[in-house]
């Protein structure tokens, strides 16, 4: 047995305190390193203001945020060099190069399942990027004049309000604001329509920078829109500029990418050392659920996938409500969230702990393709449209080998029926949101600083008779979550086990 998977059998067997204590320890270990601030790095002169916000500090929760940090692993400079860098670059546009620049970034609104019954709340990606600020209905206004190379930041927050906060819990309110977020000014959320009509008025010519398609707050949307009816403004939409920054991920956010990989890779291990037949969809689900939240994730990044049997051959099955059967494979995919970032693991395993002889076929030709793709991440930072290609070809010719697809076929053919049996992308960006930056498009080349996932796989389904009947009725995906650096790419979801002795050894051992 090797050492990692001797490794995720011990995590399995002692509580789950145990894991949490491992993490914690981690970071505060990270914490006392200089990646956030390297040698000569001029130290931020900011603070964190003492009191009870809307939100956790360094001084409400030490456990979790480092001194003089705004949030956990990245400090008030970050988030406001990050907001000189959106403003640079939209203004470096030619044609906006001698016009007023006034950026409108919202937070996302509270919405409700039922009358007063709130879902979870999730801030908008964007804003949070910008601002990390965690509270709901917020707006960030960066207003830049023409002629100045000065810009003002304005943040509009709920004012304190004894009677809400009595019921919803505490607010910033905007006298604590403009020092918790380090921004210019902080200014009621009510204020926001007068403002916003005044200063596009007086500041002709100008560009309203608004991301109106699928807006994170519709109440706000249509003051925006009747500014721009007016003719005080042009509209233009900050998203694009905003995906490429958020693409590379700065060494902060890669700390952070470590930790939620982390936690959801060993999620995954709990899940296999519990799997065994007769356990539920649904309880498989549930340890995925606790084992993130126990080692410091706020919950899972995303509903899993829990696909036992031929039920693996639906991409997004989510109903997670049947019963795993001896003889069956279960493909899981599922990631944590940890302070907004996100893990996205794939792992398929053999419900009995023992691979058959055609699902370990199938389930080594998947793996024998993820770990070329990943070198192939590294040997050429293609474009991951690049590495689709590449998936396909190697998949195709892996099928044909073990006898799956038939011998005489070669070229386009091919590669059309490894792509029917593979419909998927094999990759995505990731970070603060699972499918990351959309925005940046897939026919970019990969470059270091950014995460990417690498997950081939194949589905074939019962009743699909191009395909021997031994092979039919089965999902296999294999996903990691990978770093792409100045060397080789650095797995960072690694602590999953994937190799066949590996997973044979913990699935089922831990089982009740």
């Amino acid at each position: 047995m090797t050492s990692l998977c001797k490794l995720a059998i011990n995590i399995a067997a002692r509580s789950r305190k145990r894991l949490f204590r491992q993490v914690v320890s981690k970071q505060q270990s990270r914490w006392n390193s200089t990646i956030e601030n390297p040698p000569g790095m001029k130290a931020p002169q900011m603070s964190i203001p003492q009191g009870i916000f809307g939100q956790a500090t360094c001084h409400t929760h030490p456990h979790l945020i480092q001194p003089g940090h705004l949030t956990c692993g990245i400090t008030q400079m970050e988030f406001k060099e990050r907001r000189e860098t959106l403003v640079n670059k939209l203004v470096s546009e030619m044609e906006n190069i001698h016009k007023s620049h006034i950026i409108v970034i919202p937070a996302a609104r509270k919405q409700y399942m039922s009358d007063k019954i709130p879902y979870v709340f999730r801030q908008n990606s964007d804003f949070y990027y910008l601002t990390g600020c965690l509270e709901p209905s917020a707006i960030l206004v960066m207003v830049k004049p023409a002629q100045t190379d000065a810009f003002k930041s304005v943040l509009f927050v709920h004012e304190k309000d004894s009677h809400a906060e009595l019921w919803e819990g505490p607010r910033t309110g905007c006298a604590a604001a403009a020092g918790l977020f380090a921004v210019d000014e902080a200014r009621p959320v009510d204020n926001f329509p007068g403002f916003i009509t005044k200063i596009t008025a007086s500041s002709k010519p100008s560009v309203l920078w608004y991301h109106g398609e699928s807006p994170a707050n519709p109440d706000l949307h249509d003051t925006i829109t009747s500014v721009v009816r007016a003719g005080h403004a042009a509209l233009g939409d900050p998203q694009r500029a905003l995906h490429f920054m958020r693409v590379h991920k700065s060494p902060a956010e890669i700390e952070l990418m470590k930790e939620t990989c982390y936690i959801g890779a060993h999620s995954m291990n709990m899940a296999m050392a519990m799997t065994k037949p007769g356990v539920s969809e649904h309880q498989v689900n549930a340890v995925l659920d606790y084992s993130c939240r126990q080692a410091g994730a706020e919950h899972l990044a995303f509903p899993p996938v829990v696909a036992g049997g031929s039920r693996a051959t639906h991409i997004h099955y989510v109903a997670n409500n049947q019963v795993l059967n001896d003889g069956d494979m279960l493909l899981v995919d599922s990631g944590s969230q940890r302070w907004l970032y996100n893990s996205d693991i794939s792992r398929t395993w053999p419900v009995s702990g023992q691979f058959s002889k055609y699902h370990r076929i199938l389930y080594e030709l998947v793996l024998t393709v993820q770990l070329r793709l990943i070198e192939i991440l590294g040997e050429h930072r293609p474009a991951l449209d690049q590495l689709f290609d590449s998936m396909c070809r190697l998949l195709g010719a892996q099928l044909q080998q073990e006898g799956v697809l038939p011998r005489n076929i070669d070229g386009s053919e091919l590669i059309g029926k490894a792509y029917r049996l593979c419909p998927h992308h094999v990759s995505h960006y990731l970070g603060l949101d699972v499918h990351d930056a959309p925005l940046v498009r897939r026919n970019v080349p990969v470059a270091p600083g950014m995460v990417v996932t690498v997950e081939p796989g194949i589905y074939i389904r019962p009743d699909d008779e191009s395909v021997p009947p031994e092979f039919r009725g089965v999902g296999i995906r294999i996903e990691d979550d990978v770093l792409v650096t100045e060397g080789a790419p650095l797995v960072l979801t690694d602590a999953a086990v994937k190799e066949v002795r590996d997973i044979e050894a913990i699935v089922g051992k831990h089982a009740q």
